[in-house]
């Protein structure tokens, strides 16, 4: 069979996620939301009139999407970085 795109035997494949993304896309969040709230919840403050907890899980809201488009990013770097030729 032929080589149809010009690609030579020596690439290899590339993993979906690497460790970093994997960390910062699942490990972060995880630790913000559920290490956040647990830590906040034995205080007793508040801000303006709400529980510091219920801030942090609103702040949460900003926060995990945030780690999920670095996450994104640091995938798709990967990858386009992987596919591109070495210049001879």
């Amino acid at each position: 069979m032929h080589d149809q795109d010009g690609r030579n035997d020596t690439m290899q494949a590339v993993p979906a996620l690497s460790l970093p993304a994997l960390v910062v896309g699942l490990g972060l969040p995880y630790c913000l939301v559920i290490g956040g709230g647990l830590a906040l919840r034995a205080q007793e403050m508040t801000l303006f009139g709400a529980p510091l907890e219920i801030i942090w899980i609103f702040a949460c809201f900003i926060l995990v999407p945030a780690c999920l488009y670095i996450c994104w990013r640091l995938s798709s770097s990967a990858r386009f970085n992987a596919d591109r030729k070495p210049v001879e």
